[in-house]
């Protein structure tokens, strides 16, 4: 049924299973979607077994295991159970291959059906697992003492568990000086902020506290917005929607014209609405920010729930200001230190506050990064010796 080679040995009672089955596949190319400058160009394909391979290339050592399943009734979709097993906690291991046998499914076409089916459920939809399609990434969190699963057909490793943290950096950064790395770290924390809660706030001072403005700042929104016929949070609504349809309709149009589609969107139809006075020039700059900020967020994922919540904030700052915001602002930030991935708080080593030996938002020098995660409570602790750099010291 499955086209396999069986070898029988003479005197032998086992019989060996060799799969030597040859399919047409993408080559191996650069990443599409996570670009990185400094850093390895190899991506994942839709083959599991050169997936599987591109990480034992990087990981090249015995304790890697690749535990393979089957999911799904009819299509039965081979997956890959991929942890070290000197590093790694065995009740993690055990949870992740507990949820995957236990799904009654008749078909899985794709790791983002996988990330939904075995994930902890949230009413933020908030990404509670990493999903990457570079091999360099997968190594970097196996080796911390993650899981990754690999799903047959799906360029995409999904990284078990995912925290905070992990959705605002980019695998560039331990390649870098840990001064530029940091600062990076920094600028994406901003970026999220912006995405999250700038048109709302734009909305929430326009709207209520006028009085925090500079008087010149003030007079000069006030007379862009003379001319405007809508209030305030129509017009805003107005542009990220149509924000939202440039950017959907540069991913969906054929590639050679889909950069084209976005400059002249955002250039043409954002002039014309300024000169026609359907809005004013103030709001086509928090929107333009919010919109580069927005893609400076490494994870896809996480970038569109942060997309998609700043509606909700645009609201709450029309209805009651800052007052509405800090209200939201009380209960998102609630709901998300609530969140547990495979056993795991979402907002470790702030929420609850732990001693994170090195692994917390910003990075250390590369010299005291001694230590593993302890959230993850992998059965290696170290990571490194206390003194790595031995050339430097051993005179």
């Amino acid at each position: 049924m499955h086209g396999n080679c069986i070898l029988f040995v003479d005197t032998l009672n086992l019989a060996f299973d060799i799969e030597v089955k040859g399919f047409k596949q993408r080559s191996i190319d650069t990443p599409n979607n996570e670009i990185v400058i400094k850093g390895p160009h190899e991506a994942f394909v839709e083959n599991i077994r050169t997936n599987t391979a591109l990480i034992r290339k990087i990981v090249n050592n015995e304790n890697l295991i690749i535990e393979n399943l089957e999911v799904g009734k009819i299509t039965k979709t081979k997956c890959a159970v991929c942890y070290m097993q000197n590093i790694t906690n065995s009740d993690l291991v055990n949870e992740v291959k507990y949820r995957l046998n236990n799904l009654e499914i008749d078909s899985l076409l794709s790791s983002g059906e996988l990330e939904q089916l075995i994930a902890d459920s949230n009413i933020l939809g908030i990404p509670e697992m990493l999903s990457t399609e570079r091999p360099d990434k997968v190594t970097k969190y196996l080796l911390k003492g993650r899981v990754i699963v690999l799903v047959n057909g799906s360029p995409y490793g999904i990284i078990v568990p995912g925290i905070l943290v992990d959705f605002l950096t980019s695998p560039e950064d331990t390649n870098l000086k840990v001064s530029f790395a940091n600062f990076l770290r920094g600028l994406r924390f901003l970026a999220a902020f912006i995405t999250l809660l700038l048109p709302g706030l734009y909305v929430a001072i326009t709207s209520f506290h006028q009085e925090i403005l500079p008087t010149g700042l003030l007079y000069s929104i006030l007379a862009s917005r003379e001319n405007v016929p809508f209030p305030i949070i129509l017009e805003i609504l107005l542009m990220e929607i149509s924000f939202e349809l440039i950017r959907e309709a540069g991913l969906r149009v054929p590639s050679p014209i889909g950069p084209t589609i976005g400059i002249v969107g955002a250039l043409v139809l954002g002039q014309a609405a300024v000169t026609a006075g359907i809005v004013s020039p103030i709001l086509i700059i928090i929107v333009a920010i919010t919109g580069i900020a927005s893609f400076a967020i490494p994870d896809f994922s996480f970038g569109f729930h942060l997309r998609y919540f700043r509606f909700a904030f645009v609201l709450l700052g029309f209805m009651a200001g800052f007052l509405g915001i800090s209200l939201g602002l009380f209960v998102y930030i609630s709901l998300v230190c609530s969140l547990r991935s495979f056993g795991v708080s979402y907002t470790t080593p702030f929420a609850p506050a732990s001693n994170s030996k090195g692994n917390g938002y910003l990075l250390p020098p590369i010299w005291k990064r001694e230590y593993r995660p302890t959230y993850i409570a992998a059965k290696k602790e170290k990571d490194q010796e206390k003194i790595s750099m031995k050339w430097k010291y051993d005179k």
